[in-house]
């Protein structure tokens, strides 16, 4: 009767045993392996057979698991926790039961193990993901600091690089590059990283004042000194700017008169107001930007030669969006998040819609990414657009460009274009010659009209 009972009780200590998720491994109170069940089969790769009748410490020398809770338990006498690995790469967390008989002596070791290996792999990728995270933020933040420019390209990130650089300095700085750019922004970015930025930044488009206006515009004038003058006189725009910044755009509009007069400031840095017979001092950082080739200029007479040398002290040149289409998409979502607050819309771009806008040419840089995404944020209807909703929207600054013109000015528009964009790919003549395949003095006549605006 008492073996029938035994034998019950074998029985259901090993229902108890495999119905358990976790591995169980009992030894003895020397070490040798009394009974486990299917799981330690499962986790360690060997047969029970293999298992049982084994002291621990042969097993650990083999390498079917590493270090050896049991030995722990027997060297400490109490329970224990730990971590173990697997001749098979597995990673188990051990915890384990010492028993003892009616005089003190250790006589069981009872260890229960789970397999944490996901776990384990899991936190690790957890901790890859923080740390490309990080480095994300860190870019992120390193644009940011640059008033909004992002630079996700490697050509706009040299620039941004640069820029940071040239704001530690005091050094006349010269941006160049295509219409729409930014070179406005980035002149403003190197104000704001500087040591001026508690001072004045004062701006002025060279191009969007006659000289009749530029000069009083510029350097003032004193009471009385031409007819309609104020009777109080007022500063200029550059004695304004004393300690700040001052950026002159399309720095090739002015004319010789007035490059003779900016030379002067820069080398004496003094003013004379439009009236005054006295010289005023001044504190003031130059940036000037131009979408033209000043090289070239110089060397057709239309721009001083001493001047460009004086400018010239840093160049920054900023390159157009399709040299640089890894920051189309960054741009578009921060015009998005910015057209979304400031008109209260919450507008999502679908996937075709953005791989649409990715593919546009982009003629007018990043000023044409900020007005298509306004216009979209404007006028979409739902919160969720698609290439569909706006596609003749994209389209139309193409198809209305040339509404309203003859055959003769849609044909001279595409010419131009094909121009400017061949020779910004191969800037020769002989070379543009080449690939449009006409005479080398056609190509030069094509490049004084088109690209440098005879």
């Amino acid at each position: 009767m008492s073996h029938n009972r035994t034998a019950m009780q074998n029985k259901e200590l090993e229902a108890i045993m495999e119905a358990s998720v976790d591995e169980i491994f009992v030894t003895d109170g020397q070490g040798f392996v009394i009974r486990v069940n299917s799981a330690c089969e499962k986790y360690y790769r060997v047969s029970a057979a293999e298992i049982v009748g084994k002291h621990v410490e042969d097993l650990e020398k083999r390498g079917v698991f590493y270090p050896s809770a049991t030995s722990h338990v027997i060297q400490q006498q109490q329970s224990v926790e730990i971590f173990q690995r697997t001749q098979k790469g597995r990673f188990l967390f051990v915890r384990t039961r010492p028993v003892f008989d009616e005089d003190g002596q250790l006589y069981r070791i009872v260890s229960f193990s789970r397999d944490i290996t996901d776990v384990i792999q899991l936190n690790e990728r957890i901790k890859e993901l923080e740390g490309e995270l990080e480095k994300y933020k860190k870019e992120l933040d390193d644009l940011l600091e640059l008033n909004g420019m992002i630079a996700n390209s490697t050509k706009m990130k040299e620039v941004l690089r640069l820029v940071k650089k040239v704001s530690r300095v005091n050094s006349t700085v010269i941006l160049r590059g295509e219409t729409g750019v930014g070179k406005s922004m980035i002149a403003r970015a190197i104000h704001d990283l500087s040591e001026r930025r508690r001072h004045p930044f004062n701006y002025v488009n060279c191009a969007a004042l006659p000289d009749s206006l530029i000069d009083a515009e510029l350097f003032g004038f004193v009471p009385g000194s031409f007819t309609g003058a104020s009777p109080q006189g007022r500063k200029g725009l550059i004695e304004e700017a004393q300690g700040g910044t001052f950026f002159l755009d399309e720095i090739d509009e002015l004319s010789f008169q007035m490059q003779a007069k900016l030379l002067h400031v820069l080398q004496e840095k003094q003013i004379r107001p439009v009236g005054s017979s006295e010289h005023v001092d001044i504190d003031v950082r130059f940036i000037t930007a131009s979408n033209k080739h000043l090289e070239q200029l110089v060397r057709e007479g239309k721009f001083r030669e001493d001047l460009y040398y004086r400018l010239n002290v840093v160049s920054v040149v900023i390159p157009p969006l399709r040299e640089r289409k890894e920051d189309i998409i960054p741009l578009v979502y921060h015009f998005l998040d910015h057209y979304n607050v400031q008109y209260d819309r919450s507008v999502r771009f679908s996937p075709l819609l953005l791989s649409a806008l990715l593919d546009h040419p982009w003629k007018g840089n990043i000023r044409e990414v900020s007005n298509v995404v306004e216009r979209i944020v404007v006028t979409s209807d739902s919160d969720e657009v698609t290439l569909n909703d706006v596609k003749s929207l994209i389209k139309s600054d193409v198809a209305t460009s040339h509404q309203g013109n003859s055959l003769k000015e849609i044909m001279e528009k595409v010419e131009r274009e094909i121009v400017v964009e061949t020779y910004a790919k191969h800037p020769s003549s002989y070379r543009l010659a080449e690939v449009l395949e006409i005479s080398q003095s056609a190509a030069m006549r094509k490049i004084r009209k088109y690209v440098y605006h005879d």
